[in-house]
């Protein structure tokens, strides 16, 4: 072996090296882009529920606020997700009607106690929660009739006393930009080390 396919060897093996931390790094700083609080347009206020609890059993009866409150984030059917949950639970029979936009498409919107249970993983650390009631999500009619979500935007208008309107929101959860590009950049310097380290003929 001669002494250029040395180093050529060596400046190769240090190459990949380097490629291996950047595709690293650029793979561990692929965090999801800071998230904006969701929008609404309805005829109540609306506010981020900040407290511990209970919910879902009739426990806020506020007849003037529509609440959101972000969970967390996890995988869903597959996909990565950001998880809210809606409330409005009032202590007469009132209707809250508007509409609530995110900040990011939704993917997925649980609506029921099944569905509810079934994606309990995502409930907000510190938060107690009491879904045991068999209508803690929409009813039929005619809250599930009057709601409709398109893009990162749902319509409603939900009726409800006890125990209250609660729907789990799932949105997509999208990697920063400028992570993507540095995920980018990685590869690309992968592939183009790869080209350039093909063993010389000795």
């Amino acid at each position: 072996m001669n002494l250029s396919f040395q180093h050529a060897s060596r400046r190769c093996r240090l190459v990949r090296t380097c490629q291996a931390g950047l595709m690293a790094l650029g793979l561990a700083l692929a965090a999801p882009a800071a998230m904006a609080d969701p929008v609404a347009t309805i005829d109540r206020s609306f506010s981020e529920y900040t407290g511990a609890g209970p919910i879902g059993n009739d426990n806020l009866q506020d007849n003037n606020t529509v609440y959101w409150m972000y969970e967390g984030s996890g995988i869903w059917g597959g996909q990565s997700v950001d998880s809210w949950l809606l409330i409005w639970d009032p202590r007469a029979l009132l209707t809250a009607k508007g509409s609530v936009s995110f900040d990011a498409n939704i993917l997925f919107f649980l609506d029921d106690q099944g569905e509810l249970l079934a994606s309990a993983a995502f409930q907000k650390a510190g938060v107690t929660y009491d879904l045991t009631n068999a209508a803690v999500g929409l009813e039929a009619s005619p809250d599930k009739a009057n709601t409709s979500w398109s893009g990162s935007t749902v319509n409603f208008a939900w009726t409800a006393s006890d125990p209250g309107d609660h729907v789990r929101v799932m949105t997509a959860r999208v990697p920063e930009p400028g992570t993507l590009a540095l995920v980018a950049a990685s590869l690309l310097g992968l592939g183009l080390g790869g080209w350039s380290c093909r063993t010389p003929r000795q």
